[in-house]
């Protein structure tokens, strides 16, 4: 295989001298190497990619387009894409990545912004198998790249580390927290009766006779535009004061949240769903649904009126309830290790972060980054039991 750099027509890279590379010793090919900063992420190539790529929720059309047209702007970050291409143009590789700037020193980073939880990079599957066994490909990549200080790809999970080490410069290194998440299996009496912990079990029998005395609970999912976006803003409003650095707080980030919900009708990525109790709403639940899997992303309960009810747990229990019953079999808990995760039967997959400096400039400011970042992990207070906040380190600003 032949690797060259491919000049953009929104920006001009010089062209690079291919490296000969021999495909599975059958024919030579020609991989591009571009920069499309004005790709769309919408359009019908991206989505076949995502389909046929082992990626996450986090880089479904929906939510990547919604992130460069709404976060990305509104947080001052330029939209940097990475194309992989053949030579007969077929896409087979993206890298979504964002530069911005903070304290004057330049980050090139995935699309994070600290809402979204996994960073992977959507790759045609026989390719990815092969990436390793491109040796020019990490180096004609970060020529394409922008000038910058600081390269921070994160959070990663453990089986998509190889892919990004394979194509960027960089150390991997533990983020100190994980994702934990719980196998379903088929069967929610099944699941029911082996997984939670017994504490969790006694919690929520508890709990449903108090919700059964009120008049009974319902887990409803949300469909109408006006329902969701009210929704999302309940979260907002519930959260309110609770948590340190909770980015929903931002209106343009709980009008992304919304967008992205209310966007896909059947085949919507986002879901919300409300828990009521004697026919009032006492909590709310957004996130992810994505080839099996859930990932659970934002909470909002009345705990005022309905905390002896544990609504967090109740609905954590009815959606996977749901989930099961839709055939999907894997809730994610997404990153962070709080404690209540732990009984609902999880295992937790460790979390990463792919960095690089190439500047001193880059050098000096990750050090005074990461010493801002555990001297406001340690003053942070102690999350309640039944939802949680950014895990250390990871608020939008850091």
């Amino acid at each position: 295989m032949l690797i060259a750099a491919e000049p953009d027509t929104r920006r001009h890279i010089t062209s690079l001298r291919p490296l000969p590379y021999e495909d599975r010793g059958e024919r030579s090919e020609i991989l591009h190497v571009g920069r499309e900063d004005g790709f769309d992420f919408s359009c019908r190539e991206y989505t076949e990619l995502f389909a046929a790529a082992d990626a996450t929720g986090f880089q479904h059309p929906q939510w990547l387009r919604h992130f460069f047209g709404m976060l990305a702007p509104h947080r001052r970050a330029g939209k940097v894409v990475v194309t992989l291409r053949r030579d007969d143009g077929r896409l087979v590789g993206v890298l979504p990545l964002i530069l911005r700037r903070k304290a004057g020193v330049r980050l090139l980073e995935t699309t994070d912004l600290g809402v979204s939880d996994y960073a992977a990079v959507p790759l045609e599957r026989a390719f990815r198998t092969g990436i390793a066994r491109l040796p020019g490909l990490k180096r004609r990549i970060a020529q394409a790249l922008p000038s910058h200080d600081i390269l921070r790809i994160r959070p990663i999970r453990a089986e998509h580390l190889d892919d990004w080490a394979a194509l960027l410069p960089g150390i991997a290194e533990p983020l100190g927290f994980g994702a934990p998440f719980a196998a379903l299996g088929t069967d929610y009496a099944e699941w029911r009766r082996t997984r939670p912990s017994k504490s969790l079990l006694g919690r929520l029998s508890r709990a449903e006779k108090r919700i059964a005395k009120l008049g009974g609970g319902r887990l409803v999912r949300l469909s109408s535009p006006a329902d969701i976006r009210a929704a999302v803003a309940e979260i907002q409003r519930l959260r309110a004061g609770r948590f340190a650095g909770d980015l929903i707080q931002d209106d343009f980030v709980r009008d992304f949240y919304a967008a992205v919900a209310v966007e896909g009708g059947c085949d919507a990525l986002a879901e919300v769903f409300r828990l009521d109790i004697g026919g009032h709403p006492a909590g709310y639940v957004y996130g992810l649904a994505h080839r099996g899997r859930f990932y659970y992303l934002l909470i909002g309960c009345d705990y005022e009126n309905h905390g002896r009810c544990s609504p967090g747990l109740v609905l954590y229990d009815r959606i996977i309830a749901d989930w099961i019953g839709r055939g999907g079999d894997v809730f994610d808990f997404t990153i962070g290790d709080e404690p209540f995760k732990a009984d609902f039967g999880t295992q937790s997959t460790p979390m990463f972060a792919l960095v690089d400096t190439p500047t001193w400039r880059g050098k000096l400011a990750l050090a005074a980054f990461r010493a801002h970042a555990q001297l406001r992990s340690r003053r942070s207070e102690r999350q309640p039991a039944e939802d949680g906040g950014p895990p250390p380190g990871m608020g939008g600003e850091t």
